[in-house]
C-alpha cells in the first residue's frame, strides 16, 4: 500500500481527502449545518498537499481551527483529519514541513481542546439537557483534552515516522520474502550454471582430442600421399570423419554455452528497478522509486544502459555515504526525451553526525558552495555512467547538492532510446 502511494502523485491525496469530506463533512452538515460542513471542506483540503505543497497543510490546518473557534462551533467529525494529518505527516513529508505539520496539527488539538471547554453551554439537547461548567470546570476540561489531543496527534505522527522509517530502511515483510526469493532464484541459477560449465569442460576435453586427431591423420596423409595415392585417401577418409566428430561436439559446446545465457543472462530492465530497490534497502541504503510522465516503450539496449546508470549511481551512493543515506530515482517520460535523476542526501546526513563546538551540526559556508560550483565529480563509476549516457546520445552530469548530497542526471533524446514500435499502452 506504501509503496503504491509512493509511486502514484495526487490520487492518493484525492482519495483520502474526498473520503473525509463526503463521511466526515456529511456528519457535520446533519448536526450543525453549512458552517460545519464548510470547515469540513477546509480540513478536507489540508490533506491534499501534504507530499507537495506541504506549507498549504499548514496553513488550511491552521484556518480550520481558527473557523470552528471563531464559529462557535461544536467540535465537529472532521476533527479526525488531524489525526490523519498527523500520520500523512509523519510519513510522506520532508523537512522542515514535516515538524511545521505537526505543529500545526497540535494547534488544531488545542483548538478543539478550547472550544470544547470554553462554549457558554455544550448543548446536548439529544439526551435531554445541557452541561453547564464553572471556570474551574472549564479550566480542567481544557487541560485534559488538551493533553488527550496533543498525546493522539503526537502518537500518529510518530506512528507515521516510524513506518516508513521501517518500510524504507529495514524492509517489510513482503519486501524481505522477495529479496530472498530473488536470492533463491539466483543461486538456484548458478547451479545450473555451474553445471553447464561441467558439461561443456568435459566436451571441451573431446573436443581438443578431436582437434588431435585430424591433425594426427592430416600430418599421416601428408607422409602416406608421397608413397602410395589409395594411403592418402584413407587418410583424408580418417581425418574428414574426425573433423565431423570435432565439429559436432563444437557444436554441442555451443549450443550448452547459449542455453546458459538464454536462461540466466536476460538483461534487466525499469520493471526490476522494485527489486534493486528491494536489495539495496537490505544493504542499508533507503531507496524509493517516483515515475513521472506518459510512458513509451523503450528499446531494449537503451533500457539496460539506463538500468546500469541507476544500479551504478545506487552503488556510489552506497559506496561513499554514511549509514542513514536516502536516495531517490525519479524517472520521467518527457514529450522529447527521457531523463533519469538519482539523488542521495549522504552530505547532511554527515553533517549531522559531525557536531560542532556549540554541540550543533556543522552549518555549510561560502567555501561550500564555491567548491560545489567548481568541482568536477570524477571517478571510473561515473566515467562509465557517461559512456553509456553518451552511446545513445545522451548526456550525464553530477553535481552536488550543497549541504544535502549529490544528484546524477542522465537525459536521453526520444528518437535515440524509443523503440521501433512502442507497444506500451
Amino acid at each position: 500500500m506504501i509503496r503504491w502511494i509512493q509511486r502514484k502523485n495526487w490520487i492518493p491525496e484525492i482519495l483520502l481527502a474526498t473520503f473525509v469530506f463526503v463521511v466526515f463533512g456529511a456528519l457535520d452538515f446533519a448536526t450543525q449545518g453549512l458552517l460545519a460542513l464548510l470547515c469540513s471542506l477546509v480540513m478536507s483540503a489540508s490533506l491534499l498537499f501534504i507530499r507537495r505543497f506541504s506549507f498549504l497543510t499548514s496553513a488550511l490546518v491552521l484556518i480550520f481551527s481558527t473557523m470552528q473557534v471563531s464559529f462557535s462551533l461544536l467540535p465537529v467529525f472532521a476533527l479526525i483529519g488531524l489525526l490523519l494529518v498527523a500520520f500523512a505527516t509523519g510519513s510522506f513529508s520532508q523537512k522542515p514541513w514535516r515538524e511545521v505539520n505537526y505543529v500545526a496539527s497540535v494547534f488544531g488539538g488545542l483548538a478543539f481542546a478550547a472550544d470544547l471547554a470554553f462554549n457558554p453551554t455544550l448543548d446536548l439537547a439529544i439526551f435531554g439537557g445541557t452541561i453547564e461548567l464553572t471556570e474551574a470546570g472549564r479550566a480542567l476540561t481544557f487541560v485534559i483534552f488538551g493533553l488527550l489531543a496533543i498525546s493522539m496527534i503526537t502518537l500518529m505522527w510518530i506512528f507515521g515516522q516510524l513506518l516508513i522509517s521501517r518500510l524504507l530502511t529495514v524492509g517489510s515483510d513482503i519486501d524481505r520474502l522477495a529479496y530472498e526469493k530473488q536470492q533463491l532464484a539466483l543461486s538456484i541459477q548458478l547451479a545450473e550454471q555451474s553445471k553447464r560449465f561441467e558439461i561443456a569442460g568435459e566436451i571441451n576435453e573431446s573436443v581438443v582430442q578431436r582437434i588431435s586427431s585430424v591433425i594426427t591423420n592430416a600430418e599421416g596423409g601428408l607422409y602416406a600421399a608421397k608413397a602410395s595415392p589409395e594411403a592418402a585417401v584413407r587418410a583424408l577418409e580418417k581425418t574428414l570423419s574426425s573433423a565431423k566428430y570435432a565439429h559436432a561436439d563444437l557444436r554441442r559446446l555451443f549450443d550448452m554455452i547459449n542455453l546458459g545465457e538464454m536462461v540466466s543472462s536476460a538483461p534487466p530492465s525499469l520493471e526490476d528497478l522494485d527489486s534493486l530497490t528491494i536489495a539495496m534497502r537490505e544493504t542499508g541504503l533507503d531507496v524509493s522509486v517516483s515515475y513521472f510522465g506518459a510512458r513509451f516503450a523503450l528499446d531494449q539496449s537503451a533500457e539496460l544502459a539506463i538500468y546500469r546508470i541507476i544500479f551504478e549511481a545506487l552503488l556510489n551512493a552506497k559506496r561513499h555515504n554514511p549509514k542513514g543515506t536516502k536516495a531517490t530515482i525519479e524517472i520521467s517520460w518527457l514529450e522529447n526525451g527521457f531523463q533519469v535523476l538519482v539523488k542521495d542526501n549522504g552530505v547532511e546526513v554527515e553533517r549531522k553526525s559531525a557536531l560542532g563546538a556549540n554541540g550543533m551540526p556543522l552549518p555549510y559556508d561560502v567555501e561550500d558552495d564555491i567548491d560545489s560550483l567548481l568541482e568536477k565529480v570524477t571517478g571510473p563509476g561515473i566515467t562509465a555512467m557517461r559512456e553509456r549516457a553518451e552511446s545513445f546520445g545522451g548526456s550525464l552530469e553530477v553535481q552536488r547538492a550543497v549541504g544535502v548530497g549529490f544528484t546524477v542526471s542522465a537525459t536521453f533524446p526520444v528518437e535515440a532510446i524509443r523503440a521501433a514500435q512502442d507497444t506500451s499502452a
